[in-house]
């Protein structure tokens, strides 16, 4: 196997553009510096063991193998680094990238490593579902931000949309690339950690981007909500809207507090399902839709089901629906024909909240 040994002393400037080798190698107590040179590894591998540090130039990575490996003791400090491979970079050394990280071909696997972005202007380019940043072992994207107004601006490309927000100090972003457990439903394998000194209280208008893929469980069905968790509580939000992006994801919006914070999107499908909900019955007493039936109600044996007139009376209430569905008489009197409204929720379950009409008819 070939190697390309380097002994450097420290100030070194590395003179070379093209590098063919099977393994780039910095040996122990080695220092790298390059400046203002772009260095192309084609069809390599690298192990860093010494100190490698560029300060100008792009770090180029082509290579045809379905794996291609960054290993070592030290974390490579690298200006820029574009990524054009067939197949898989997989780190088993964390990686720094001060300005900008491009995507050209391939896709990256953090395994349990992070790749940092240190500045303010330290940025993704060039990521949709087909070339991709993830990890397969908790590693995480770290991303440094400071002073700046934040306007409908997607931080790093990391996928946080910020809306509008001023940020006066220091905020990190770390995305991981794992489901995350949440109190209902199913979570992308995507999340996000915040960290601001901005107030728990105050909300931020966010949106999230995700790729279809990073969806476990395929369901038309499924709703999206932004969970967030604030000093080791979990809230929701509902995401009010939704639309695809030519990167090959989509990007929910929803406004939520942020502070010391995990942000993920969760999926769930509704246990009850609205458009099986009857719209009227007829409590005449004839045997036949005597009864206001609500289908699936029994999968939720602590649901609060409320109905109510047009003025917003209460008629009913029960907690045991299932037993005791409605039967549209109100005083040993069957109310009058007209629309009536119910509300289901289940105090166990907040996502489980319905509301409609129904109308009670001859």
């Amino acid at each position: 196997m070939i190697r390309v040994w380097l002994h450097m002393a420290l100030g070194f400037v590395l003179g070379i553009n093209l590098v063919h080798a099977q393994v780039f190698v910095t040996t122990e107590g080695s220092h790298v510096s390059i400046n203002n040179t772009n260095v192309a590894l084609n069809d390599l591998h690298m192990i860093n063991n010494g100190q490698l540090k560029q300060s100008e130039g792009q770090f180029v990575v082509r290579n045809k193998e379905r794996r291609v490996y960054f290993e070592g003791k030290n974390m490579p400090e690298l200006h820029s680094m574009q990524l054009d491979i067939e197949g898989r970079l997989v780190l088993n050394t964390s990686i720094l990238v001060a300005a900008e990280l491009e995507m050209v071909k391939g896709e990256i696997d953090l395994g349990r490593h992070e790749l940092i972005l240190p500045f303010n202007e330290s940025k993704i380019v060039g990521e949709t579902s087909n070339r991709r940043i993830h990890s397969t072992g908790g590693g995480e994207i770290v991303k440094l931000i400071a002073s700046k107004p934040l306007e409908d601006e997607n931080v790093g490309n990391l996928g946080l949309v910020f809306s509008k927000f001023n940020l006066e100090d220091t905020m990190i972003i770390r995305r991981g690339h794992s489901s995350t457990p949440l109190p209902f439903g199913e979570s992308i394998t995507r999340y996000y950690k915040v960290s601001t000194r901005k107030k728990p209280s105050d909300k931020l208008e966010l949106g999230l981007e995700y790729f279809e893929d990073e969806v476990l469980l395929r369901d038309p069905k499924l709703k999206e909500h932004i969970w967030f968790q604030n000093n080791g509580s979990w809230k929701n939000t509902t995401a009010y809207s939704r639309w695809g992006l030519n990167n090959g994801g989509v990007i929910v919006k929803g406004a939520l507090e942020v502070f010391e914070t995990i942000i993920t999107v969760g999926l769930y499908k509704q246990l009850l399902d609205m458009s099986a909900i009857p719209t009227a019955f007829t409590p005449n007493n004839d045997g036949f839709n005597d009864q206001f039936i609500i289908p699936g109600i029994e999968k939720l044996p602590n649901a609060q089901v409320r109905i109510y007139n047009q003025w917003g009376q209460l008629l009913y209430s029960t907690n045991n629906y299932d037993r005791y569905p409605w039967n549209g008489i109100l005083n040993d009197k069957v109310l009058p024909i007209d629309k009536y409204f119910y509300q289901i929720s289940d105090p166990n379950n907040p996502l489980e909240f319905v509301q409609g009409e129904i109308s009670i008819i001859k």
